[in-house]
C-alpha cells in the first residue's frame, strides 16, 4: 500500500524567497506508520506533488493559511480513488469543516491515534474523527528523517527538532494551548539528542513554542546539546534573560538566535500579557543582555491590538532603532479559528473575512478598535517599507558586529531574513492594494 503525506503551501505557486519554518510533523507520522506502507512525503514549499502517481491513503497536514489549498488537493486525490485524512492545527480546531473535504480528521496530536486510524483504513472502517488527548511524549517515536523535506537556506540544510509541547500562557490570539494543552510536556533528552544526530546537519531550528518553558529540563538539555557541536535558533520568552545560568547554557549549546514575542511596545498592551517583563525598560535591558551573551535577538510584533492607535507604528520603529535590532517579524493581528480572539471578534461582529487565504499575518481580517481597517493596513505597510529600506538593511547588517562574537550562521540568517523581508513587503503591498479596493467597493 502507498501513503502520501503532504504539507501544502498556501497558494498554487511556491514563494520565490522567504524563510520557511521547517516542520517535523510528517516525519513523525511516517515513523508511526506500519512497515507494509510505501511512504512518500512532500513539503510543497520545497517540491511539487507528482499527480501522476496513485496512492491508497493521503494525509494532509493543514494550517489555517494552507487549508484551502489542502482542501483542493484532497478533491484531486479523492477523484483518483484515494482516501484522504486531514490533520494539523486547523483541522484540529475546525474538524467539522475539514471533514467536508476528506474521509477522516485527526484532532490533536497524531501520536497514540495514527496506528489505530491506519488499522481502520486497512479494514475499510475509517471513522470520521480520531481524537488524541495530550499523548505521553516519553514513548514518542523518533521522526523518520527524510532529506527531501528538510528545508534549506541557500543550500544549507536546516532541519527542525522539538523538545516540548504545550504552553501555559494561553494568549488570546494563539491556539497552541487549545490544541497542545497548557501543561509543558517534555521529550526525553536522549531522544532529542538522537533525533538531532539522525538529521545529520550542523544548523537546526527548534520548533518549540518556548524551548525554556521548563527551565530545569532546558538546562539539562542544553548541557547535552553542547557536545553536538551544532548551531541552532529557536523561540522562547524574554524572561530567559532573568536566569543567567540558563542564558549561558543556551549559548554554549549552540544557540545563535532567539525568536521572542514582545508583541507590542504599548505599555497598556504589555500589561495584559504574561510572557513579557513588567516594563519596557526591563524588556530593553533583557534585549541587551541576550545580545551581549552572543545570541541574536529577533523580536516579533503584533499590530491591531485593541489598545493600539496609529502611533504604534512610529513607536515600534523608534524602539527597533533605539535597541539596534537586526531582524524582526511584523504581524497584523490575525484572529485564528480556535482562539479566544476569534470567538470574541465574531461575537462582537468585527470579523470582515473568513477566507482562510487571508489569514497570513499581513492582511486585515477584522475591524480594529482605535483605527480603521485601511489605517491598520497602511500603517503596517509603511512601517515595513521603512524598516526594509536598502539603507536601513545595510546599517543593520553592519551593526551585527555589536553582538558578542557574531558568527557566519548569524550573518547568513540576518542577510537572508532582511532580503526575505523586502520580498514579502512586495507581497503585502499587493494584498493591501486589493484590500483597499475591496473596501472601496463595499462602500
Amino acid at each position: 500500500m502507498k501513503l502520501l503525506l503532504i504539507s501544502p503551501r498556501s497558494s498554487e505557486k511556491k514563494s520565490p524567497v522567504g524563510f520557511k519554518v521547517p516542520q517535523v510533523a510528517l516525519q513523525i507520522i511516517a515513523a508511526l506508520t506500519p512497515e507494509d506502507f510505501k511512504i512518500s512525503m512532500v513539503d510543497e514549499h520545497i517540491t511539487d506533488i507528482d499527480f501522476s502517481q496513485d496512492y491508497d491513503l493521503v494525509g494532509i497536514s493543514i494550517m489555517t493559511a494552507t487549508a484551502k489549498r489542502g482542501y483542493h488537493l484532497a478533491k484531486i486525490f479523492q477523484n483518483k480513488g484515494s482516501k484522504v485524512v486531514f490533520g494539523g492545527i486547523h483541522a484540529s480546531v475546525m474538524p467539522e469543516e475539514a471533514i467536508n473535504y476528506g474521509d477522516a480528521v485527526v484532532i490533536g496530536e497524531a501520536e497514540g491515534i495514527w496506528p489505530s486510524l491506519v488499522e481502520d483504513f486497512k479494514r475499510n472502517t475509517l471513522k470520521k474523527y480520531y481524537k488524541s488527548i495530550e499523548p505521553d511524549l516519553s514513548t514518542a517515536p523518533l521522526p523518520k528523517r527524510d532529506a527531501k523535506i528538510d528545508r534549506s537556506v541557500w543550500g544549507v540544510k536546516w532541519p527542525g527538532f522539538y523538545t516540548t509541547k504545550g504552553c501555559p500562557y494561553d494568549c488570546e490570539f494563539c491556539s497552541v494551548s487549545n490544541v497542545y494543552g497548557k501543561k509543558i510536556r517534555t521529550l526525553p533528552i536522549p531522544l532529542v539528542i538522537q533525533d538531532i544526530e539522525n538529521a545529520n546537519s550542523k544548523l537546526y531550528l527548534s520548533l518549540d513554542d518556548n524551548i525554556v518553558a521548563n527551565s530545569r529540563y532546558a538546562k539539562n538539555l542544553f548541557q547535552e546539546m553542547a557536545h553536538l557541536n551544532i548551531e541552532w535558533g529557536g523561540q522562547c520568552t524574554v524572561t530567559i534573560a532573568k536566569d543567567d545560568e540558563l542564558l549561558r547554557l543556551c549559548r554554549r549549546s549552540g544557540c545563535r538566535g532567539l525568536f521572542i514575542g514582545l508583541e507590542s511596545v504599548s505599555m497598556t498592551s504589555l500589561g495584559k500579557m504574561r510572557k513579557t517583563l513588567k516594563s519596557m525598560e526591563e524588556n530593553e535591558d533583557a534585549i541587551k543582555k541576550i545580545q551581549d551573551a552572543g545570541i541574536l535577538f529577533h523580536p516579533s510584533f503584533v499590530f491591531g491590538l485593541d489598545d493600539d492607535t496609529k502611533a504604534v507604528f512610529d513607536d515600534t520603529l523608534e524602539f527597533l532603532h533605539r535597541n539596534r535590532i537586526t531582524t524582526t517579524t511584523f504581524n497584523i493581528l490575525t484572529p485564528y479559528p480556535g482562539t479566544r480572539l476569534y470567538r470574541r471578534l465574531k461575537q462582537e461582529g468585527r470579523l470582515i473575512s473568513e477566507d482562510w487565504n487571508n489569514y497570513n499575518h499581513y492582511t486585515v481580517t477584522f475591524r480594529p478598535k482605535n483605527m480603521t481597517e485601511r489605517e491598520l493596513g497602511e500603517g503596517y505597510h509603511s512601517l515595513r517599507k521603512e524598516f526594509y529600506s536598502l539603507g536601513n538593511i545595510c546599517r543593520r547588517i553592519a551593526r551585527l558586529s555589536e553582538i558578542s562574537s557574531p558568527d557566519i550562521a548569524q550573518l547568513m540568517y540576518a542577510v537572508f531574513n532582511n532580503i526575505a523581508g523586502r520580498q514579502t513587503l512586495i507581497d503585502s503591498f499587493k494584498t493591501l492594494k486589493m484590500a483597499i479596493k475591496n473596501h472601496s467597493d463595499r462602500n
